[in-house]
């Protein structure tokens, strides 16, 4: 598979190792979004984890301010795997039979599940604040949802520093 793949790739790779400002060009790239993305995430995960609001309004504000975030996460996190595929594409020689490179897409994985997740949760977050601004205090209805939008904050913080720690890693094999 790894033969077909090279053959397949052949023709990008030879006009990325041929360039001189190309691998530059793709790297910065592919940094720059992933620290778009990364710093933008971990900014919203930690006012998440910070937060501890008393009411509707309250869990409203934060979670509005949390979508408001993801789509820019989502679009630099796009930006970032295609720039990683032609990485990936200039020499899978290298980074296919990488134990490191597969457990950093691992990684990867887990941190895009967990934002879907995240967003669904906000979602019924919002829905719910919405629908119940004028409580004086946030029920259990939010409250649930809270912790469990808390709990994946901490794990997109966690999954944010693997990527970044692997990708070093990966750099330098």
């Amino acid at each position: 598979m790894l033969e077909t793949l090279t053959a397949l790739t052949q023709p990008w790779a030879d006009v990325f190792a041929e360039s001189s400002w190309l691998p530059t060009a793709v790297i910065a790239v592919h940094v720059l979004a992933m620290f778009l993305a990364g710093g933008i995430a971990i900014a919203a995960d930690r006012r998440v984890v910070q937060a501890t609001p008393g009411s509707s309004e309250a869990f409203l504000a934060v979670a509005t301010d949390l979508q408001a975030t993801h789509s820019i996460v989502i679009a630099a996190l796009t930006v970032t795997m295609l720039s990683g595929v032609a990485l990936f594409t200039a020499d899978p020689g290298t980074f296919w039979p990488s134990r490191v490179f597969w457990a950093k897409m691992a990684a990867l994985l887990v941190l895009v599940v967990n934002g879907a997740r995240m967003r669904s949760t906000e979602s019924r977050l919002l829905t719910h604040a919405r629908q119940t601004r004028e409580m004086a205090v946030a029920g259990p209805e939010v409250t649930g949802p809270w912790q469990t939008l808390r709990a994946h904050a901490w794990m997109s913080l966690l999954g944010w520093f693997t990527v970044v720690l692997l990708g070093v890693v990966v750099a330098n094999i």
